[in-house]
């Protein structure tokens, strides 16, 4: 999401083939990916991927937001008919090229309407959400158009991966790190998971993959991370004479050191590469369940 101007890992694992170039790679068979985002189709970020992915060899279809949905989160249309259609319940979607279709909707939306109404002969191989300007790390992840495009996916066994560029905040102004590096590195993460998939899926049943790029000059590797409980922005609403009732909306930051030591913020803060794998399942702990059960089981 875009909206701000809009402890070692322990446990992580460091991927040393994805520093490699695409080329040295053996040749892949191509996939069908339908690459969408949250900033809208025509995003310089989603150019900058599309671009990637194609010169890897892919079949690539954009179906994206006509618009910035950025901060959308797993949002989906819910303003269901229940009689005539009319403005209030239906949404508009144009093919705008052979390989772009623009949907009013969010990035959800967007996953759902091109697998109802673009891949007609079969769902893709994979959906690829990005490449978003911004981290979506920690807590931001939560709530990012970005990664609720693949949580739509996955949902629906669909491999997905989400692929955003860290901003670095400590720089004025901030500093966007290297989209087109990040793109390339997508489309190296794709070549892998086909080479190692055995025959089968590209990720196991309902799983997307986070990945977000650090904005270090040099990328020191890969680490597969858990999701951290900071964010590094949440909007902070401070009174304003605009009227009685107006909070204006600014940008809280926290730069902190993360309390999940393996965690995505971690790794960005240490010039790795993160990659978290996500499966939509927010469910707390067996022992947390275990401690809840105890607690209110004798409820009627």
């Amino acid at each position: 999401m875009r909206r701000i101007f809009r402890s070692a890992a322990a446990s992580a694992v460091a991927v040393a083939f994805l520093t490699t170039t695409a080329s040295a790679a053996p040749q892949q068979e191509p996939l069908d990916v339908l690459l969408t985002d949250d900033d809208g189709h025509a995003a310089p970020t989603l150019a900058a991927l599309k671009q990637a992915l194609t010169a890897a060899g892919h079949r690539v279809t954009v179906v994206a937001p006509c618009d910035d949905q950025s901060g959308s989160g797993t949002q989906l249309a819910s303003n269901y008919a229940s009689g005539e259609p009319g403005p209030e319940n239906t949404i508009t979607a144009e093919q705008l090229a052979p390989d772009v279709w623009s949907v009013c909707g969010s990035p959800g939306d967007a996953v759902l309407f091109g697998l109802q109404h673009v891949f007609t002969s079969g769902p893709p191989d994979v959906v690829v959400s990005g490449a978003n300007p911004g981290q979506n790390a920690g807590a931001v992840a939560n709530h990012s158009g970005t990664v609720g495009a693949t949580i739509a996916a996955g949902e629906l066994s669909i491999p997905a991966i989400a692929i955003s560029v860290e901003i670095g905040l400590t720089a004025n102004p901030p500093q966007l790190g290297n989209v087109a590096a990040a793109a390339e590195y997508t489309a190296r993460v794709l070549d892998r998971l086909q080479s190692t998939s055995g025959g089968t899926g590209l990720l196991p049943e309902h799983v997307s993959l986070n990945i977000n790029y650090p904005v270090a000059p040099e990328v020191k590797g890969t680490r597969i991370t858990k999701t951290g409980r900071n964010a590094f922005v949440r909007p902070k609403y401070e009174p304003t004479d605009l009227c009685a009732n107006c909070y204006v909306i600014r940008p809280q930051v926290d730069l902190s050191r993360d309390p999940v030591a393996d965690s995505d913020n971690n790794a960005l803060a240490d010039d790795y590469v993160s990659i978290t794998p996500l499966d939509g399942d927010w469910t707390a702990s067996d022992g947390v369940r275990s401690s809840i059960r105890g607690r209110l089981g004798a409820l009627r």
